[in-house]
């Protein structure tokens, strides 16, 4: 599967799609994606349904771009990614918005 970043935005959020292996390779796609998205949207979701495979760069770019955007959170990560976000404790931190 050839990685992808995709970007729509949908009233005031913004929906960042990954698609492929979010790894070392990868990851610079992804942060600027986000990095673009300035202060413009009330929240950004970044939707990993169509992630295969993450590493500790992609889970880095993660943790970069919810400092950098607080409302930022992450949905629809399966299989692998799933369980490699939940074993590195990151998990509940990117899923859900701070309140």
């Amino acid at each position: 599967m050839t990685f992808s970043v995709s970007t729509r935005r949908d009233g005031d959020t913004l929906i960042v799609r990954v698609a492929g292996d979010l790894d070392l390779a990868t990851e610079g796609e992804l942060a600027g994606a986000v990095a673009a998205a300035g202060e413009g949207y009330e929240e950004i979701v970044v939707d990993l349904a169509e992630t295969r495979f993450i590493d500790s760069a992609g889970i880095n770019a993660l943790l970069r771009g919810r400092r950098q955007h607080e409302r930022l959170r992450v949905v629809n990560a399966t299989g692998i990614v799933l369980d490699v976000l939940k074993l590195g404790g990151v998990w509940e931190h990117l899923s859900e918005p701070p309140r």
